[in-house]
């Protein structure tokens, strides 16, 4: 190969390493938590994502509530869905999880609390039906 055609094929093969190297740069990866996190203190930058999985079986009325003390100026919900436990077999009735997208709004602290419940009822709360983190957006 000379040289010449090896300026040539060099360029566009730069070209692609600096441009793949920028698009990963700017993804934002989303940390997913679990149950096992409640009680964590995380640590935001303004636009940062996070997901939280719980379990979740809506067909017994029960659902996980975000609290109102929440402070959704500083870290909001952003989508939330409920995702059925893979089974060989399809079951109606059968559990899964829900998982909830937050995005960082603005600097602050506020936790995300995460009652799982039943509308109708209000009786005291179980440790267990309690998802509790604390936030802090820089």
């Amino acid at each position: 190969m000379t040289e010449k055609n090896a300026r040539i094929w060099f360029f566009p093969i730069a070209l692609c390493i600096l441009l793949s190297m920028i698009l990963l740069c700017s993804c934002k990866n989303i940390a997913e938590l679990t149950f096992d996190n409640k009680g964590s203190f995380i640590e935001l930058k303004k636009g940062d994502k996070i997901n939280i999985k719980l379990e979740s079986n809506p067909t017994t009325g029960y659902a996980w509530v975000l609290s109102e003390n929440t402070d959704e100026t500083i870290i909001s919900m952003t989508n939330s869905e409920f995702i059925q436990t893979e089974k060989e077999e399809k079951l109606v009735g059968s559990g899964g999880y829900e998982i909830f997208t937050f995005q960082a709004k603005k600097n602050g602290q506020t936790e995300i609390i995460l009652t799982y419940k039943r509308s109708w009822e209000e009786k005291e709360l179980k440790e267990e039906s309690l998802f509790k983190i604390n936030i802090t957006v820089e």
